[in-house]
Formats: structure tokens, C-alpha cells, sequence
């Protein structure tokens, strides 16, 4: 009976095709053909048969006869006995053919020497790798990965190589961490520094398997952000600052649910008519780029906040744009300047230091405030594009805020009518 010469199944949209070993029967593994239309799949798996299978890893194509070979080898190594000096005659030829290089330096790799490098922005070949494919990866995230490194991998893998570490090692390790009282969230972003890493050096054939493979993350409530009511916002606003690019940040983070790094990013060509276009963020390692999310957005803007920014425009010693300038052309001012003006002003209305943070209130508030607020005076798509949130989960978040605020009223009201009653 003859068979077929391959077999094609759909996953998602994608026909994948397994070209069928014509001796033995057997399948090999599925490959994408890359084609949604099975037609196309057709036609593109049969001129593998004719010229052969794309490689990923290299730009030469390999004979339909040569993988059915290797798929052939597979199966003999799985299925018979090997003593020690036989694995080890395989491993040889191997090592011979120069197959096993990588998992070599792998060996030899000190593991914190590897992780330093692998987050090093100019010189990591991951980060040029996401930036050749149009990914979004900054100097602040990496710089952040390595200090999370430095103060929590470091001691703990001491002088071991990046294929020694086993899985049970890391979740222990990550458990470690837990018993040291760290967060929840703090927890899993010093565990991604290393999953991201060991992915990455399996994927490239570094390792034999990825002990992060399957860690799971914690799970834990984040201290809820405070926020100022409305009549601390009003009498915040009403006093005197003794910094006005501190005070105008502050009031455009208030009225547009600006981030920091967003404030600073303004230049003058973002002030629009009644909107402010927001193109840009801004960080001392990265300096300008594109907001979190990586999308421009606008929001409106009250016409007095308008005319703070234009006066603020002027005031600029530099030709640089910028509308929060500082005492050096081509950078905006420190992010420091608007948390300090935050909690100086904080203070003359009665917020005292231990108050600001056992409520948690912090520049980023703004945000959460405004949100909040606007939760429910506008549908949350229209929300979601002035904030640039992406997710409906956070908007839910915002808009079970401002539920809240609503049952404060209604019981405050309650408590009016109803307090005297026996």
C-alpha cells in the first residue's frame, strides 16, 4: 500500500506539514509551512521535496532524505541499549564535528559573569537582536536587570556556570527570596531577569533544557495606591511652590494622568490647541523615547494648564524644546524636582512624611487619581486611549475606585438621614 508523502494539520491559522519517512512509515516532526492556505501549503511542502526543508539556524536547505535519515537516527537512539563507552564514543564524534561548542562554553560560562553580559545594552547580542526586529527593549530596563542580578543572584550563585544550575536550585532560590519578606511583584522581576536569560541561552543550544522552564510565578496583592481626595487637591494646588516647573508638572500629572517620565518628555511642539500630544517619555539612560506601550496618544487639556506650559516655554534658557528644562540644554529636568515639589507641598497642608507613606501616596497617584475619577464619566476604550492603558483589567481596577468613591458618598448621605434613628 503506498503512502502519502506528508500529512498537513492546522494549528491556529497555520498549516504545519509531516513528511512521512517512505521506508519505515514514520512521521517526522511537524514544520510550519507558514501558509494559512492549505493550497499554499500544498505547493510550498512539495517543492521541500524537491529542493529541500529551510534550516532556521543556517541559510542552507537540508535534503528531504538527509532528515528523514536524521529522524531515523532519532528513533534508533531511543529505542536501543547504550552503555557508558557508547554515549560517550557519541558524545566524542559530536564534540569532533564541533556540534557541541556552545554547550562547552556553556560549561565553562560562570553563570553571574553570563547573566551581567546578557543585560548589557551595547554589547548583548539579545538586546541587539530584539532591536534588529523592531522590539522595544531600554537602557533603564537593562540597567535594572543587572542590578537585580547584582544584589540577589550574585550571592546566592556564587562561582556556579550557567549549565550546572538545575531547576530545583532556582525554585528554591526563588523561595529564598520569599522568606526574605520581598513582594510578590519584586519577587518575579528578579526571577524574569534570570528566566528571560536562560531561555535565551537555550534557545540558542547553550543548554540542554531550561531549568526555568515552568517556575511558577507568586502571587500577592500590591499595596493599593493612594490618592489625594478633592479637597487636598484643591488646597495642594492653592499654596505657595517654591519650584513652577515642579508646580505645572505636578497640575498637568494631576488634569491629564500624565506618567514622570511623560511630564519630562513634553516639548513644545506637544501643546495642541486644547491637547496635548504625547510622543515621548523620558529617562536619564534611555533620554527620549516612546511612551510605555510604545503608542503616541493624546489627551485634553484645560486651557490654564495650556497657558502655565506656554509661559514655562518661554522661560527656556535653551533651544531644546523642552517645557520642564533644566540647567543643561538637551535634558529635561530631574525626576526628583517633581516628588520633592509633590512632598514639600504635601506637607504645608498637613500630610506630614509618615502620612505620605503609610497611605502610599507617590507622583505616580496623579495617574490613578485621574483615572479614577474619570472612570465614570467616560466608557473605558475612550479612557483607555487618553491613559494608554492597554488592558481592561487596570481600567476595571480604576473604575471599581471610583465605585468605591460613589458608596463613600451614598454613605456619608446614609449616615446624615438616618444616623439618629433608635
Amino acid at each position: 500500500m503506498s503512502r502519502k508523502p506528508f500529512y498537513l494539520s492546522r494549528h491556529g491559522s497555520v498549516w504545519y506539514a509531516r513528511i512521512v519517512d517512505p521506508k519505515t512509515g514514520n512521521q517526522l516532526s511537524a514544520i510550519s509551512t507558514g501558509q494559512t492556505n492549505r493550497d499554499m501549503a500544498v505547493m510550498t511542502v512539495s517543492r521541500w521535496l524537491v529542493e529541500g526543508i529551510p534550516q532556521k539556524r543556517i541559510k542552507a536547505k537540508r535534503d528531504v532524505s538527509e532528515a528523514i535519515t536524521v529522524n531515523r537516527l532519532f528513533n534508533v537512539l531511543q529505542d536501543i541499549d547504550l552503555t557508558n563507552r557508547e554515549a560517550e564514543k557519541i558524545m566524542t564524534i559530536l564534540k569532533q564535528r564541533g556540534l557541541l561548542k556552545k554547550i562547552k562554553e556553556a560549561e565553562d560560562r560562570d553563570l553571574i559573569t553570563y547573566l551581567l553580559d546578557f543585560y548589557n545594552y551595547d554589547t548583548s547580542p539579545y538586546v541587539r537582536e530584539k532591536l534588529a526586529h523592531g522590539q522595544s527593549i531600554g537602557k533603564t530596563h537593562c540597567q535594572d536587570s543587572v542590578n537585580r542580578v547584582n544584589i540577589y543572584w550574585k550571592k546566592y550563585f556564587k562561582k556556579r556556570t550557567l549549565s550546572s544550575i538545575t531547576r530545583d536550585e532556582l525554585r528554591e532560590f526563588s523561595l529564598s527570596l520569599k522568606k526574605k519578606g520581598l513582594a510578590a511583584a519584586t519577587i518575579n522581576k528578579v526571577m524574569l531577569a534570570g528566566k528571560v536569560a536562560f531561555a535565551w541561552a537555550y534557545q540558542e543550544g547553550y543548554i540542554h533544557t531550561n531549568p526555568s522552564e515552568g517556575l511558577k510565578n507568586f502571587v500577592g496583592k500590591a499595596k493599593e495606591r493612594g490618592i489625594l481626595t478633592d479637597e487636598e487637591n484643591t488646597a495642594l494646588f492653592e499654596q505657595e511652590w517654591k519650584e513652577e516647573r515642579s508646580y505645572v508638572g505636578n497640575l498637568v500629572a494631576s488634569t491629564c494622568g500624565l506618567r514622570s517620565g511623560e511630564v519630562l518628555g513634553l516639548k513644545a511642539e506637544d501643546i495642541g490647541l486644547d491637547r496635548l500630544f504625547i510622543r515621548h517619555s523620558y529617562s536619564p539612560l534611555d533620554g527620549l523615547k516612546t511612551p510605555k506601550n510604545g503608542e503616541q496618544r493624546q489627551v485634553p487639556l484645560l486651557p490654564e494648564v495650556r497657558e502655565k506650559l506656554l509661559s514655562l516655554v518661554e522661560k527656556n534658557p535653551w533651544d531644546d524644546g523642552f517645557i520642564f528644562y533644566s540647567d543643561k540644554a538637551g535634558q529635561p529636568m530631574d525626576h526628583k524636582f517633581l516628588n520633592d515639589g509633590l512632598m514639600e507641598a504635601m506637607i504645608k497642608i498637613g500630610i506630614s512624611k509618615k502620612e505620605k507613606e503609610e497611605r502610599n501616596i507617590v507622583f505616580h497617584s496623579w495617574r490613578h487619581r485621574y483615572a479614577a475619577k474619570m472612570a465614570d464619566l467616560v466608557d473605558a476604550r475612550s479612557l483607555g486611549l487618553a491613559t494608554g492603558h492597554k488592558t481592561m483589567a487596570m481600567l476595571e481596577h480604576y473604575a471599581a475606585h471610583a465605585n468605591e468613591n460613589h458608596f463613600k458618598a451614598v454613605r456619608e448621605a446614609t449616615e446624615k438621614a438616618f444616623g439618629q434613628a433608635k
